[in-house]
């Protein structure tokens, strides 16, 4: 495959919030996003990395505002400098619209702003002021209102706050237009220069890992790669793409006996890479775990050397610095009509996908019904962000030699002993018995 060259673009990385003030409501929030590439959190400046990180929710919200209200938002600048020079940056408040009169009248009311720098992310520790003005001075545009400069690594922790002044008097100020009073602005966090961008496409694998482990959210949910491999077996390598279709650890992932198939930083095939039977004959008896599509993917385990053949795998198909950072993965999957079975689990290098993860229940032909397992995982963050539904799915069409084409699902379908779960060429989701051959479009986990 051919090395591509760094990506080196101007960019910024924007901590933003707008403010509306309209009949005694305020709302605001928090975004982080660079301006015209990739990543959303994070950038480098040559041995250096910024990146910005919220505490709790990225939401300001108020009702019913009076004057004394205020509110503070936390973030954090987290650095890693290796390069044993100063990095700098600036924080910038931004106005876009302004309706404040900007003559000082008696009983004329402006929001103010404090910017504070912290110890950590609670309220107590964070009383060191570093600036703070009304919002007047900046009745447009933008104003650099702290600026700084570190060599060393670590949380750099601040707080905005919003204020809207009591000042013990009638607070009586309408708009020059003689509307309510209307105000919107962002804060930026910058640090000019040429800078490398994180890059799923052009990053190789050990720096996708180690970049992963300190934040899964550096790459953007949809990100594309190049991945070679030798399905045929005959030394000749092709290129297929892969797409991040995960990069989020909810809650509910520490559930005892959640699968983690949909937890952290999910890598998946955009397409079909093969297609294959998921069993030689009809049956699901043992389910996903049991299957000749797992052990295809896999390999085979030897209880009593206790170690992996993975000969003739797709996983010993695929390129070597791949195959060393994917992760094992606690996979549940679900069962079939079979007498005594229940929900399986196993540790699985790659995997097939499972009906919660592409879908959720739209319709009355409920999929749920249909996988056991379906509450025992969530949907991934691609197919969410899609709004990938069993009534909108569209979104769940993958091709094979350039044709959409069925693909197959690791979950057995509970009211038979000899059919699995899949995606239709419409998106859908149908059932096929388990010898029949369609697409394989498996998913791995990086962490």
């Amino acid at each position: 495959m051919e090395n591509k060259k760094p990506n080196l673009v101007k960019a910024f990385v924007f901590v933003a919030f707008a403010i509306i003030l309209t009949v005694g409501v305020t709302y605001a929030y928090f975004r982080a996003n660079i301006t015209g590439v990739e990543s959303e959190s994070t950038i480098s400046v040559g041995g250096a990395t910024l990146a910005i990180k919220y505490e709790g929710s990225n939401l300001i919200t108020a009702q019913n505002v009076i004057p004394g209200w205020s509110a503070k938002k936390y973030f954090n600048v987290d650095v890693t400098n290796t390069s044993g020079k100063d990095i700098t940056y600036d924080i910038n408040l931004v106005v876009t619209n302004s309706n404040f009169n900007i003559t000082n009248d008696t009983g004329n009311s402006y929001l103010e702003y404090a910017l504070y720098k912290c110890t950590s992310n609670t309220d107590t520790a964070c009383e060191t002021v570093i600036t703070s003005s009304s919002l007047l001075d900046i009745q447009s545009g933008e104003k650099k209102v702290y600026s700084a400069k570190t060599k060393t690594s670590g949380k750099k922790y601040y707080a905005l706050e919003i204020v809207f002044p009591n000042l013990d008097e009638e607070q009586s100020q309408t708009g020059t237009d003689g509307n309510p009073l209307t105000f919107s602005g962002y804060v930026t966090l910058e640090s000019g220069g040429e800078l490398y961008v994180r890059s799923f496409a052009d990053d190789d694998w050990a720096t996708i890992a180690a970049n992963v482990r300190s934040n899964p959210s550096v790459y953007s949910v949809g990100s594309e790669k190049e991945v070679e491999i030798d399905v045929d077996g005959n030394g000749t390598k092709e290129p297929y793409t892969v797409r991040i279709a995960n990069n989020s650890t909810p809650s509910e992932c520490a559930t005892e006996g959640f699968s983690q198939t949909a937890c952290g930083f999910v890598v998946e095939f955009v397409d079909i890479v093969e297609q294959r039977a998921m069993n030689s004959s009809a049956t699901n008896v043992g389910g996903w775990p049991e299957t000749d599509m797992y052990k295809y993917l896999n390999g085979t385990y030897d209880s009593d050397t206790k170690k992996w053949n993975r000969t003739d795998t797709l996983y010993s198909k695929l390129q070597s610095d791949l195959q060393s950072v994917i992760a094992d993965t606690t996979v549940v999957s679900g069962h079939g009509s079979t007498s005594g079975e229940t929900n399986f689990t196993s540790t699985d290098k790659i995997y097939l996908l499972s009906a919660r993860e592409v879908w959720v229940d739209r319709t009355s032909n409920a999929v749920s019904s249909r996988d056991t397992a379906y509450n025992s995982t969530r949907k991934l963050d691609y197919y969410a962000n899609n709004n990938v539904t069993t009534s909108n799915y569209s979104g769940a069409i993958k091709y094979y030699a350039g044709s959409a084409s069925d693909w197959w699902l690791r979950a057995a379908n509970s009211v038979s002993n000899d059919i699995f779960l899949a995606v239709a060429s419409s998106g859908s989701w149908r059932s096929y018995y388990a010898s029949d051959s369609y697409g394989v479009a498996p998913a791995f986990r990086i962490e």
